[in-house]
Formats: structure tokens, sequence, C-alpha cells
């Protein structure tokens, strides 16, 4: 092993020289915000998303998925009744639809009716109640509308969604599809109530269960506060919590800023117990093809873990890295890196620079006092390196020689996605340590690093 990191620290010294040309020449990718195309045409709907942190996963998404196409809660023209029949539609028979909660079958009446009405998942008194002529984006979105009994809609009233337990009052199912129309002991396949308001529980049977947990997380993601990028509306910031006190808060009858729901734990969980099925990809489909938004969260179940409980893929160092890197912070700290994936290693060349072009009668003398340069090189370790610093002296530059090399302190070089990384140094001969925060210095490598990635 010690003979290849001699032909890199060669080879790699080699190409430092260039570096200042490099840091100054290469121009920024022009393809952003637009999506940039690879060999086989434009990248999926999810490749700008960032997964390797809730923050960042939770950012990216939200910038995806925000300012989606609105319609009109109940018009003349399409609206929610519209759609939502369709979305809702007995996969049995084209000319019924199939409840939420009671999954009871209803021919479809194309509006106001007696049978059912539209059930406001994340309800609509805690954070968005006006529908008045101003545009309110989350009383209309229909990721988290469903067609529900009439009844079954008012016994759920706006109670948070937690486990119930066999003192709870039982609202049953329906058979239809195969599923549903059982009953039995608690839980059984039935929907459980008690209590009032945010002092009230509702749980849901088990096979919509997980429908209702993704919808809350939509919500949760796509509404971050602002306003609407397009329409300029207002739009609040919603938010999945355990926090009775919060949810009770926010259940003025006014539209907020911010705004609670949950329980967050209950809907983890139920998530979990519930996948995506035929019938929710049904309604998902449907309404990602009107409001020309998806939820990530059935596209891609896994999501959930990372945005909301903290357990995030990690990320893992790869080709697309390869690229010169500085600080945005200062003047003059360049890093070229070079990742060998085959090999497990990965090496680091940090610079200084002039900020000014030098004479042009200027001479460079590799090794002297004036080539401010240094190199390290470590084995990968997913998003890290623990990298040793080595000095070299002696030798003439492009001449065959001994060359002699020591050690000289340590770096530890850590990505936190193919954007974003962190280079922690210390060297003892000068008496020096601290940590440099580093980005790219050009874009067009990040579409192949989070390919790579993947």
């Amino acid at each position: 092993m010690s003979s290849i990191r001699n032909i890199i620290l060669s080879r790699f010294r080699f190409l430092s020289v260039f570096l200042f040309a490099l840091l100054f020449a290469r121009e920024v990718n022009a393809c952003t915000p637009a999506p940039c195309s690879l060999p086989g045409g434009v990248l999926p709907y999810y490749d700008e998303v960032i997964p390797w942190s809730p923050r960042s996963m939770r950012e990216s998404l939200h910038e995806l998925i925000d300012d989606h196409q609105r319609f009109p809660y109940t018009s003349f023209e399409a609206d929610t009744w519209d759609i939502l029949e369709t979305a809702d539609q007995n996969p049995e028979n084209s000319t019924n639809i199939v409840t939420i909660y009671r999954n009871a079958s209803f021919a479809k009446q194309g509006g106001g009716n007696n049978f059912y009405n539209r059930e406001h998942t994340w309800p609509k008194s805690y954070g968005f109640p006006d529908n008045g002529p101003e545009m309110n984006y989350p009383y209309t979105d229909m990721h988290h509308l469903f067609l529900s009994d009439g009844d079954y809609n008012f016994f759920r009233s706006n109670k948070p969604f937690a486990d119930c337990d066999a003192t709870c009052t039982e609202h049953k199912t329906d058979l239809n599809g195969g599923r549903g129309g059982v009953g039995g002991a608690y839980p059984g396949d039935s929907n459980w109530t008690d209590g009032e308001f945010t002092n009230g529980r509702w749980e849901v049977w088990k096979d919509r269960r997980g429908d209702i947990a993704r919808a809350m997380f939509y919500m949760d993601v796509r509404y971050a506060g602002g306003t609407h990028g397009i329409t300029g509306a207002s739009e609040p910031d919603l938010v999945l919590t355990d926090d009775l006190l919060k949810i009770a808060g926010a259940n003025t009858g006014q539209n907020e800023p911010v705004a609670y729901m949950g329980m967050l734990s209950t809907l983890l969980r139920w998530h979990e117990q519930d996948p995506v099925d035929a019938v929710e990809r049904q309604h998902h489909e449907t309404v990602a093809q009107a409001q020309q938004n998806r939820n990530p969260f059935i596209d891609n179940p896994q999501w959930v873990a990372c945005v909301f409980a903290n357990d995030c893929p990690v990320f893992r160092m790869n080709a697309g890295l390869n690229d010169a890197w500085y600080n945005p912070e200062t003047d003059g700290q360049g890093f070229f890196i070079t990742v060998f994936p085959d090999l497990g290693l990965v090496l680091l060349a940090w610079f200084t620079y002039d900020t000014e072009l030098p004479p042009t009668d200027a001479v460079a003398n590799l090794g002297d006092a004036g080539h401010r340069w240094l190199t390290a090189l470590g084995d990968i370790n997913d998003n890290r390196s623990d990298m040793t610093i080595e000095i070299a002296s002696d030798g003439v530059f492009d001449t065959a020689s001994d060359i002699s090399r020591s050690e000289d302190g340590t770096i530890v070089l850590s990505f936190d996605d193919c954007a974003a990384g962190t280079v922690e140094y210390s060297i003892p001969s000068i008496n020096l340590q601290g940590t440099v925060p580093i980005k790219r210095v050009a874009s067009d490598n990040i579409a192949l690093c989070r390919q790579l990635s993947k």
C-alpha cells in the first residue's frame, strides 16, 4: 500500500501546480435551478433531494414540492370534488367512491351531498380555517383531503391522531375491496375515539392509518411558512409534534403563522404498520397529476425516518467529489480533492493562493519557501477520512532523485453531502490547528456525485 500511496502523491503533486488556473478558469454550471441533464435524459423528480441529514432532506424536499397548482374548494369549474372523486374512486366500481374511515362505497354525487364530504386530515382549525377570497393553499391541498362519511368526519372532529384503547368508542368499517367489515375486539379493523378536540383521540383503522400518517408528513414538509412562490399567498408553518399544549394553542379558529398537529410518535408507528398500497397510490397519482407536486413519503417511504426520526442514510465519498474546493469565508484557501473509490483512498492538496495575478516575470520554484501547499492521504470511512499530512523535501522537480518524506500532523476530511464539507487540521510543527468549511469552486460535478452516492 505504501508504494501505491507514493505513486498517488507524486502524480498529485504534478497536478497541483495547475490549481491556480483551475480555481479561476472553471465556470459555474448554468443548469441551475432547472435539473441538469445526464446521459440517458433529464434527472428524475427527486434527484435534487439531499438525503444526508434531516435538515438537508427537509429543505430540499420542501423546495421540490412547494408552490403547487391550487384548485378551488368548490366551484362550477374543476374543483376538489371532481379530483377527489377520481382519487378515491372504488377500484371495483368506477361509478362509486370509497370513504377513508368507514371504508363505505357510495355512488358519485359530483359535489355536496348527504352521504360523504371532504375530510381535512390536518384539521383546518389548526392553522388555516379561512377559505375566503384570499388563496389558502393548505385548505384545498388534496394530498391531505379524503372523501369521508359525514358522521365519521363529525366523530373525528379535530382530534389528534393517537392510539386509543378498549375503553374508546368503536366506529366500524364496511367490507370493501377485500378489507374492512370484520370488527372484533379492540383494535380489530375499526376506528376508535374518545374525548373532545385536543383532549380527544382518533385512532384510524389498520388499513388506512399509513395513508393518514404520510399525508401528515407531507403537510409538515410542504408548509414551512412564507409565501407561495408564484401567487404570493401567505402560507403557515405546519409542525407535527407530541406536545399537546402546542397543538391546543394552534386551535384558535384563525389562520396562524405556525400551527401544530399530532401525535408525531403515533404517526411514525402507523407509517410502519401500514405500508403504501394500491389504494393510497391511486389517490396520490390522481392528486399529483392535478396539483403538479408529489408526496415524497409515498414515493420514498424510507425518507420518513430521516426527516422525522433523525435516522438518515450515511453519505459515502465517491468520485463525484473530485474537484477544486475553497473556504467561502476567507481569501486564498484552496483545496483539490481526489477520491479513489477502488483503493478506498482520498487525497487532499491544500494551497494558499493570491487573489491578484503575479508579475509576468515571477518565477515559481517548487519546494522553496514561497511555494505554499501541503498534501494529505487517508482511508475512506463513509463520509470522512482521517488523513496524515506528509512533508516532502530534497530532490529536484522532474528529476529522478531520492525524496525525503515525513509526517507532520493530521487532517480529518468530512462531507455533509455533495456540495459541502469540512477540513479539520492539526499541524504540530507550526503549532496550527483549526476547522475550515469548504464548498466547490464549480457545481458541475454535484449531479454526478448524487448519482454515484445512490
